[in-house]
């Protein structure tokens, strides 16, 4: 009897033993378990925070778009009227050749045209070029508040720049449309 009683106490030992095991690596599974769905969640909150980054870049792709579209339809004006100004210049020249009445007149007139041609095309060109300006200005605004947006910085509030006033001989042109 002795003998049973110890072989008894031994299984229950044993017994409680493997239920100890048991129980331990449960509790592991559980932790194992909770620990992967909280790592899973975290990575499928990170995944959807992902989108917005996308739609900002996405964003960014059509201001620039219509920074470019803008800037090209400006420029293109500008051309048209460039051309137009130097067909007005050499109608000028020409008119001033036929009503010569000698070679010296046509040549002093001629010279003295030359001034106003210049100062057309430097006009025509200081006008491109400040066209290019505010492109550049636009697209470096963009372009900061788009990394600011991605930074998660709140973009400061910016006073509206003031419309550039027209100049005479753009003003003649605002109207025109030279894709129609």
């Amino acid at each position: 009897m002795l003998h049973c009683t110890k072989e008894i106490f031994m299984n229950l030992q044993i017994e409680n033993k493997i239920s100890e095991i048991a129980d331990r690596a449960r509790d592991r599974y559980e932790d194992a378990v909770t620990a992967a769905r909280k790592g899973t969640e975290t990575a499928a909150g990170k995944l959807s925070k992902g989108k917005k980054p996308v739609k900002t870049v996405s964003r960014l792709g059509v201001k620039l778009s219509g920074v470019s579209h803008r800037t090209v339809n400006k420029l293109w004006k500008r051309q048209t009227k460039l051309v137009e100004d130097q067909i007005d210049v050499l109608a000028g020249h020409l008119k001033a050749a036929a009503s010569a009445d000698d070679l010296k007149s046509l040549v002093e007139t001629q010279i003295a045209l030359i001034p106003d041609s210049a100062s057309r095309i430097r006009n025509e060109a200081r006008e491109a070029f400040g066209i290019v300006r505010g492109a550049g200005s636009e697209i470096r605004d963009i372009f900061r508040g788009t990394v600011e947006e991605l930074k998660g910085v709140k973009p400061a509030v910016k006073k509206a720049p003031a419309a550039p006033k027209p100049v005479a001989a753009e003003s003649a042109i605002v109207g025109d449309d030279i894709a129609a």
